[in-house]
């Protein structure tokens, strides 16, 4: 028998890949794929010298099913990117009726104009967005399905609004200060849920959105997230925010109800099972391990300095609202317009930064937002010193505030490219603990000062503390020299 070249007869040269056929009567096995998965159709052929293993044909010579990368398969990569979208779009539609720098600040003003009451509001905000996921870390990280978590978590978010509104319909018949203690608590209750709730979704968004999408996701969840918040919040909120007073029951339970729908639609996540890890809750490894995170890592280090000088600027949030309607003499109908501008505002901020997040990165998105941040309690000074010019355009304040869920989100995505997936809950949490921070120990404070020495100091200092975030970001390095597309994990680890 003549012995021809193997190119000759279409054999593989030794080293070179193998198609494997089904070959009647010749024993095959199961290829291995990357990401410890194995692909039931693969059979493999031993050819001396050929590298092992490669997929067969399909049956029938149809087209085999696109590979698995590493957020799933093409079709499973795009219900996630809908199902998230829809996920946001809900929950920042319920967020419009309970926003911290307008509905809940007027609703406590109704029970007590005092800004230290108010000081409450960032105090347990941060504390709950930052404390909770720390805790939580090791429970995300474990648990194999993140959106099971992710569903609980919004549940949780919505069943607290819901009794904040059972609980404003019957306050007349309640003690004055039991009212205002069950209505924080209340409030505390759900920022500690929706710290958690944040953490999963940034978590599950790094497992199953690639990294080159998740600028288009912010684009397309804030721009229709926009749309159906602002159509909301002008129909509705119209009819409970009255100039003599506003139906704080109807808004709550509006808002409750689309926190529970969120949590439903997220039962539609498509994603794979990480390897299931013991949950050990030890406080003194949790300080360890963010100490040792601190330390070893100094751009991380930078960018927890910067979420904390942007924090500074978050206890300003409910008191934006007050000098707006007390220097210019506004009712509460005033602030459905507030309302609607700050959303579009996040919307239009949100294109732009989407855009060249995806396409330059996350660190030059970072440093305008924080530019765009120090003019907001300088435009709020200036306009509600003005009668005439504060009445007409006091709602730019809030169109400008609409820079601080796109910064939030951007801090995020930045801080997922950093590190591997297993990591991503601690270095989240470690974030949000730093933004949390000044929230934590200085909201009353911040309060009390507006009391005592009114708004232009107080505003100065926390301008002052924002423009100092805004020349460290320079300083952070842009992860994409060092990964251009992204740092993947694979699926199960």
């Amino acid at each position: 028998m003549t012995h021809r070249p193997a190119a000759e007869v279409g054999l593989p040269e030794p080293g070179e890949p193998v198609l494997a056929e089904s070959i009647e009567g010749e024993s095959a096995s199961k290829a291995n794929l990357p990401g410890g998965g194995t692909n039931e159709n693969a059979e493999v052929r031993q050819i001396p010298g050929a590298q092992l293993p490669l997929k067969a044909a399909a049956p029938g010579g149809a087209k085999p099913p696109s590979p698995a990368g590493p957020y799933g398969s093409p079709a499973e990569e795009r219900q996630n990117f809908a199902v998230m979208s829809w996920h946001s779009v809900l929950m920042r539609t319920g967020w419009i009726f309970k926003t911290e720098s307008i509905v809940m600040p007027a609703m406590l003003d109704a029970l007590s104009g005092a800004a230290w009451i108010r000081g409450f509001l960032p105090m347990l905000n941060r504390f709950g967005q930052s404390v909770p996921p720390l805790l939580a870390a090791g429970y995300v990280r474990g648990v194999p399905y993140k959106k099971t978590a992710l569903v609980m978590s919004s549940l949780g978010m919505g069943l607290s609004f819901l009794a904040l509104s059972a609980l404003w319909l019957v306050k007349d018949t309640l003690p004055l200060l039991l009212v205002t203690v069950a209505i924080l608590g209340l409030y505390a209750l759900f920022f500690a849920l929706t710290g958690v709730n944040q953490l999963i979704t940034s978590t599950l968004t790094g497992k199953v959105i690639p990294v080159q999408r998740r600028g288009q996701l912010m684009q397309f969840s804030s721009s229709l997230g926009s749309v159906v918040a602002v159509s909301c919040a002008w129909v509705l909120l119209s009819w409970w925010l009255r100039p003599d007073g506003g139906n704080f029951a109807a808004v709550f339970a509006f808002a409750g109800g689309l926190f529970v729908i969120a949590g439903a639609v997220a039962w539609w996540f498509r994603e794979q099972a990480d390897e299931p890890r013991a949950v050990v809750f030890e406080p003194r490894r949790l300080v360890g391990d963010a100490w040792s995170t601190l330390r070893e890592d100094a751009n991380f280090r930078r960018l927890a300095v910067i979420a904390a000088l942007f924090g500074a600027m978050m206890t300003l949030f409910p008191h934006y609202q007050d000098v707006g309607r007390t220097r210019l003499g506004l009712g509460l109908d005033s602030l459905v317009p507030w309302i609607i501008a700050q959303n579009i505002g996040v919307a239009a901020f949100s294109l732009p930064a989407g855009w060249i997040a995806d396409r330059v990165g996350n660190r030059r998105v970072l440093k305008w937002l924080m530019a765009g941040l120090c003019l907001v309690p300088v435009l709020a000074l200036v306009l509600s010193s003005n009668s005439g010019l504060g009445q007409r355009w006091f709602w730019l304040v809030f169109a400008f505030l609409g820079l601080s869920p796109v910064a939030i989100r951007t801090f995020n995505n930045y801080t997922l490219e950093l590190v591997e997936r297993p990591d991503h809950p601690r270095y989240l949490a470690m974030l949000n603990l730093a933004m949390a921070g000044p929230g934590i120990l200085a909201s009353l404070l911040v309060g009390a000062a507006i009391d005592l020495f009114g708004y232009e100091p107080t505003f100065s200092v926390i301008v002052v503390f924002q423009f100092m975030g805004y020349l460290l970001c320079f300083r952070l390095i842009e992860p994409r020299r060092r990964h251009p597309h992204g740092v993947h994990w694979p699926p199960g680890q």
